[in-house]
């Protein structure tokens, strides 16, 4: 295979931006491509999952720095298969995905490249669950978790537990594409868990996780943050109660990635790049809030580990890593030169970026009266987000030193200390750049 090979990927960690890091494979080479998409799992609940992590971490690496761009479902979703931010793609909202243009999507051009194409269970937010996805030969969508119901290739079926479930159904297709052809396949399968109603297995309904909280759960003043944050009044108490229904269910997405691996491994499918992550974090009472959709980190920061043995180091990248990443890596990965311009950077290849846009649009579905915001990430030195009111005025700034304040407890735009602000233009000007990016000139 003329993948990277593993000394090239050890050098990506740290060396220059190559001038093409990924040479053409020949069809036959080509990689099997597994995408395992969790929902509202945020960066550092995977331990409760340890056969899925330690399967990764086995022939393949973990992102630590890992973020959405979009900490909203459809629309990291939607970012995630196409490579594109959120203002590129046009789905920006729950509901958006009539926007979508489907044939700029890393399904569409593994497909037009030969590929054999599957989805299995929630794809987007408000996708018609009958209606066959563009560019897959096969779907079994569905969401849900006991007594789930799921339409595979246009019939009904009800799960009685639906993260076993999609387990189960990839491993069907897995046979299937066996049996038929030598063709290389790619696979999205979508878990519910651990999103709300975070409903276990009957196994693990009843494991406890405590959970003390952490500096953010703890403020106490929030007069430097927007009115409508200050809307929000979650306890630690409630916060702890979510966190611990939801690692009840990763235990189950735990068993179903396990029985998926052992199911490759039966069909000497070792030529496989997977890649672990979630579409956005969760607040555990942060700042008292709940949910996800506003610019703090807990809602942005995901796991993400990718795996192909013999291509990637066993190790921790701490480059940025983001959502976007994820379509140009795996097109990178089949040799394919992209049928259209997207945002994000091939992660098999060196060099890194020192920031990122977060981006966010006010969206009735959420119901909680959230505004348009958007903000610069630079991860470890600060975040500056402007929230938007109408008509696109700035009417609110925040400014976070991410190196002496990683909990955002303190916003220096509002913390009484007139004279250590930064300068306001120049961040502003940056930021409306990263708001209308495309291609190369995004960060």
């Amino acid at each position: 295979m003329a993948g990277c090979a593993a000394a090239a990927c050890v050098a990506a960690l740290t060396g220059p931006p190559p001038a093409g890091a990924i040479t053409a494979q020949a069809p036959n080479t080509r990689p099997n491509i597994l995408i395992l998409l969790m929902d509202d799992t945020r960066t550092g609940m995977t331990w409760v999952m340890p056969k899925a992590t330690a399967w990764m971490a086995d022939g393949g690496t973990y992102f630590p720095k890992a973020v959405v761009t979009t900490p909203s479902c459809c629309p990291s979703r939607s970012s995630i298969l196409s490579g594109r931010y959120a203002h590129n793609t046009r789905v920006i909202q729950q509901s958006g995905i009539g926007n979508y243009d489907h044939n700029k999507t890393l399904q569409h051009d593994l497909k037009a490249a030969g590929y054999r194409t599957a989805a299995v269970g929630k794809l987007f937010n408000n996708w018609n669950i009958h209606l066959k996805p563009p560019h897959f030969d096969n779907y079994a969508l569905g969401a849900g978790y006991n007594n789930a119901f799921f339409d595979v290739d246009g019939k009904g079926v009800t799960a009685p537990y639906g993260t076993t479930f999609i387990g189960q159904q990839v491993n069907r297709y897995l046979d299937a594409y066996e049996r038929t052809d030598s063709k290389p396949w790619f696979i999205f399968a979508g878990f519910t868990a651990p999103h709300a109603p975070f409903t276990p297995e009957p196994k693990y309904a009843n494991l406890s996780y405590p959970w003390s909280g952490n500096p953010a759960v703890a403020e106490t003043d929030r007069s430097d943050k927007p009115a409508y944050v200050r809307n929000f009044n979650q306890t630690l108490a409630q916060g702890a109660a979510t966190r611990q229904a939801m690692l009840r269910t990763l235990r189950s997405v735990d068993d179903a990635v396990d029985v998926i691996h052992q199911r490759l491994d039966a069909l000497g499918e070792s030529n496989t790049l997977v890649f672990l992550l979630s579409d956005n974090g969760k607040f555990f009472s942060e700042h008292k809030l709940l949910e996800k959709f506003m610019p703090y980190l807990q809602a942005a920061q995901v796991p993400f580990y990718m795996r192909w043995p013999g291509h990637l180091p066993n190790a921790q990248d701490n480059r940025l890593a983001a959502n976007i990443d994820l379509t140009p890596t795996a097109l990178a990965a089949a040799g394919l030169t992209p049928s259209y311009r997207y945002d994000g950077r091939n992660l098999l290849a060196p060099g890194g970026r020192d920031r990122l846009l977060f981006e966010y649009w006010r969206d009735p579905d959420n119901g909680a009266g959230i505004p348009t915001w958007a903000a610069t990430y630079v991860a470890g030195r600060y975040q500056y987000t402007e929230t938007y009111g109408t008509g696109g005025a700035v009417v609110f700034r925040e400014y976070y030193n991410l190196a002496t304040d990683p909990w955002q407890l303190t916003n220096v735009f509002n913390d009484g200390k007139p004279g250590n602000e930064p300068a306001i233009a120049p961040l502003s000007t940056a930021l409306k750049a990263q708001r209308t990016c495309v291609g190369s000139a995004c960060p």
